[in-house]
């Protein structure tokens, strides 16, 4: 070789290292505005609903209390464990849990960012550099795009499916010269394991695109990969814990939830709130998806998001965090199909004669898809200032079947809230369930779950005899506040309260003998 060879080959190398240094610098910035850009967008929003409440869980169970018997909580164990740590480290260095809580969702969004990277960068994909530079982009559809929903249960544990799925994507690759190691595939394993953890139903995302990847390759191996084995010792052991740990879980709080809660289904409004995304979407998919060969990641990404479809209509309540899933991998894989060169993508007439680029057409999908996640439901914070100026860390008790009454007001006012259950959703449920059973002529459905109805109430008018809550936040429901009101004696209850402050949602009741603590 010659030395122009040499200084030309060296040449090429530098520049070579240079763009990868720009983009790597630019990268960081990117990320970096996309933080401060989402922490000040989460201020529309502040701690959500249901993360407020898992929070308050976390704190009752570090001050001793025991879940499924002193705090009823709906969902597996799992779903408090995963807050858990920020709660308890927050309670040892005397910060506010909540900041703790935003930070580990950031975290657990870079963990599998950063991951997912690793991965796609050992496997070796054509498109991995393109990919590198829509980084930012997938950034922000974990810190932004998430809007009302961020932090909760099925953010985090989306953001830690990531690597599995790049990894499936590396084993659908024929021509790759090396296969993921032991290690590499127990860890994604974990990291995607957490969704499953969160809800079983999730398990459906991993045996898509494992199913994929055989059909694929033509071999059930992919199947009986390790990291499905790592996934699956996850689960048993978890089972395992549960059963020993927390026995009311499977033997009371399960079975009700069965028969009460999975019962209240809607299906129309799931189509009304995601139709527009569910037709957009995937027309853009199409747009983009390449002629002549099998995109691996994009392919991957589609089965997931397809198969997040079957949790949306399972459990049937329409809330976009339910919706979470499967619209974020359709948009991922958009994404890993704008890391293709062009010349693979599918040629578009109309498109082309009217001269619209693709990167537009995907910014007004995403802002489609984003509609549902842009709503904003904050607590009036003149209830709040209300409440803090009447009182010292009161104790709060909730008399509606909606959780978002509730938390985070509670939270805000520092107060500490007493109540079993997180909202009357037992109650009101089973008033609804028993209407429509004696509407369809079933008696002894309409009975059962009246007897269920009036169960819960009464224990709930036991409840606040005893703990003679501070603050009451009180939320007209119709049939059910007026069951509390009319037969269980909540009249007389709250004939021992004034009313504090209220607006259009919300009534706060404040004891008439109460006296605030002195500083």
């Amino acid at each position: 070789m010659s030395v122009s060879d040499d200084v030309g080959a060296w040449s090429r190398w530098r520049s070579q290292d240079l763009a990868e240094s720009l983009v790597s610098s630019r990268s960081v910035f990117a990320f970096a505005a996309i933080t401060v850009l989402s922490i000040a967008w989460q201020m529309r929003w502040g701690t959500i609903p249901d993360t407020s409440w898992l929070t308050t869980v976390c704190e009752r169970m570090l001050s001793g209390e025991r879940l499924y018997s002193q705090i009823h909580e709906t969902n597996p164990p799992f779903s408090v464990w995963l807050y858990l740590p920020p709660v308890a480290a927050a309670r040892m260095l005397g910060v506010a849990p909540e900041i703790l809580v935003q930070a580990w969702t950031y975290l657990a969004a870079l963990i599998g960012l950063l991951f997912s990277g690793a991965i796609i960068k050992r496997a070796g994909f054509t498109e991995t550099r393109l990919l590198f530079a829509l980084g930012p982009a997938f950034y922000a559809m974990l810190v932004i795009f998430p809007g009302n929903v961020f932090s909760e249960r099925e953010h985090i544990g989306i953001a830690l499916f990531m690597p599995l799925l790049a990894l499936h994507a590396w084993r659908a690759r024929k021509e790759a010269s090396t296969q993921p190691s032991s290690g590499l595939a127990g860890l994604a394993g974990l990291s995607g394991g957490a969704l499953l953890l969160i809800k079983p139903y999730y398990a459906i995302m991993v045996l898509a695109p494992a199913l994929l990847v055989a059909a694929h390759r033509r071999s059930l191996r992919p199947v009986f990969a390790l990291e499905h084995w790592v996934i699956g010792g996850v689960c048993i052991a978890y089972l395992a814990a549960v059963t020993l740990i927390y026995p009311e879980f499977l033997r009371d709080v399960y079975p009700q939830l069965a028969d009460v809660y999975a019962q209240e289904r809607i299906f129309l409004p799931i189509v009304a709130c995601y139709g527009i995304t569910c037709w957009c979407l995937p027309l853009l998919i199409w747009w983009l998806w390449p002629t002549g060969r099998f995109p691996e990641l994009a392919a991957i990404a589609l089965a997931a998001s397809i198969a997040g479809l079957f949790p949306l209509f399972y459990q049937a309540k329409g809330w976009t965090y339910h919706a979470y899933p499967t619209i974020f991998y359709a948009i991922a894989t958009i994404l890993c199909l704008l890391a293709l060169p062009r010349s693979e993508r599918q040629p578009v007439w109309l498109l082309s004669r009217i001269g619209v680029p693709p990167r537009a057409l995907v910014l007004v999908g995403v802002a489609a898809a984003f509609l549902p996640y842009s709503t904003v439901e904050q607590t009036d914070y003149v209830l709040a200032d209300a409440i803090r100026a009447a009182t010292d860390r009161p104790t709060v008790a909730l008399i509606s079947p909606d959780l978002s009454a509730g938390h985070p007001l509670s939270r805000m006012v520092d107060g500490q809230f007493v109540s079993t259950h997180v909202s009357d959703w037992l109650g009101a449920y089973s008033l609804d369930l028993s209407r429509r059973a004696a509407l369809s002529g079933d008696a002894s459905e309409a009975a059962r779950y009246q007897a269920i109805m009036v169960r819960y109430a009464e224990s709930k008018r036991e409840e606040f005899e005893r703990l003679r809550p501070d603050v009451i936040i009180f939320q007209d429901d119709g049939p059910w506040t007026r069951q509390l009101i009319e037969r269980f004696g909540f009249d007389a209850i709250l004939a021992r309260y004034r009313v504090l402050a209220e607006d259009k949602r919300l009534r706060i009741y404040l004891r008439n003998d109460y006296v605030r603590p002195s500083p």
